[in-house]
This record gives C-alpha cells, structure tokens and sequence, in this order.
C-alpha cells in the first residue's frame, strides 16, 4: 500500500515539475516511455519511422500542453490513449491521402493522350511552382516511374515522407490547374461571346 502510495506521489510530482517547465522532469517522462510507445505504435502503423513520428508527436503535446499536466490522474494510461489517438488519426489521413492519390492517378491514366497534352503546360507551370523536395518527389515518381522504395532511397528520405511529399504535390497541382483552368474558360468564353 505504502508502495503504491509513494509511486503515485513520485507520478504526482513529476506532472506538477512538468506543468512547470522543468525539462530535466519531461526528460525522465521522455526516457521512461518513449519505446514502450513506440512499440505499443508499431503494432498499428507496422512502420518503425511513422511510429516514431507518432511517438515524437505525443510527447510534442505533452510539452505543448503541459499546464493540463496536473489535471492528470494517471500518466501511463494518458501516454498509451493520447498514442493511440495520435496512431488512429495518422492511419485515417493516410488512408484519405491514399484514396486520393489513387483517385487522380486513375484519373490520369483514364484521360486521353490529347487532353494530357492541353493540360500539359498547366501541369508544368504547377510542379515548377513546387517546394524543392515536393517536386523532386513528383518528378521521380510521374517521369521516371519510381517506387516510393527507390525514392526513399534515392532522397534518403523514409517512404511514408515521399507518400507525403507526393500526395501533397498532386494536391498543389489539382487546386494550380483548377484554379486556372477556370480562368482559361473564363477568358475562352469572354472571347465567343
């Protein structure tokens, strides 16, 4: 009883070292949980990197939001929900991003070779309009037709980075040719009529 008394005090006064800011307190947090989550990540995400990631993002908001530290009763059982969360969230926005990347590029590959080409100085303006990585990923991923593996590699980035860095690329793009795309019709209309 005693034990277990003390081990909550010990819990207790290291959430309230926390809420005030000690880092040397969120630094023992950190140390102690870190690859129990991680582990406890990994068996949903199936990936060590997006675990990590996970990981790092709990304990981002355990720092962030520290001053509702206190409000806490128990640390372990906060940690494993506040991960299991986070791992929830990440695996539905990547199934959302993988629809939509699957979507347009079955959409690509649906659109006849001639529409491709009306679009194709719309597509060039939007990826040279990119963020560095974001085109290099684009462009070793549509021209030279590289696994997300060989891209990982070659930019010594992790695969699920180059999903990203694609799938925000497409969406840069399909708003860049919307968007003009519009102003296209507007003025081809302005013209006939």
């Amino acid at each position: 009883m005693n034990r277990m008394y003390n081990s909550e005090h010990r819990e207790d006064d290291l959430l309230q070292r926390i809420a005030a800011g000690d880092e040397a307190a969120f630094a023992g947090l950190f140390h102690t949980y870190h690859n129990r989550l991680g582990g406890f990540v990994l068996g949903w995400t199936k990936s060590a990197a997006l675990a990590e990631e996970i990981v790092q993002d709990v304990f981002m908001k355990i720092w962030t939001q520290r001053e509702r530290l206190s409000e806490i009763k128990q640390i372990d059982s906060y940690l494993y929900i506040l991960a299991r969360n986070e791992a929830f969230n990440c695996l539905r926005q990547a199934a959302r991003e993988r629809v939509r990347r699957e979507t347009w590029e079955h959409e690509q590959d649906a659109a006849p070779a001639a529409e491709e080409n009306d679009y194709t100085p719309l597509i060039e303006q939007a990826v040279a309009k990119l963020p560095t990585q974001q085109k290099k990923v684009y462009l070793l991923k549509q021209h030279h037709r590289m696994a997300y593996a060989e891209i990982s590699r070659h930019m010594q980035i992790s695969p699920e980075t180059a999903r990203k860095h694609l799938s925000a690329a497409l969406r840069s793009i399909t708003l860049y040719v919307r968007t003009h795309l519009h102003h296209i019709i507007i003025l081809l209309l302005t013209k006939f009529f």
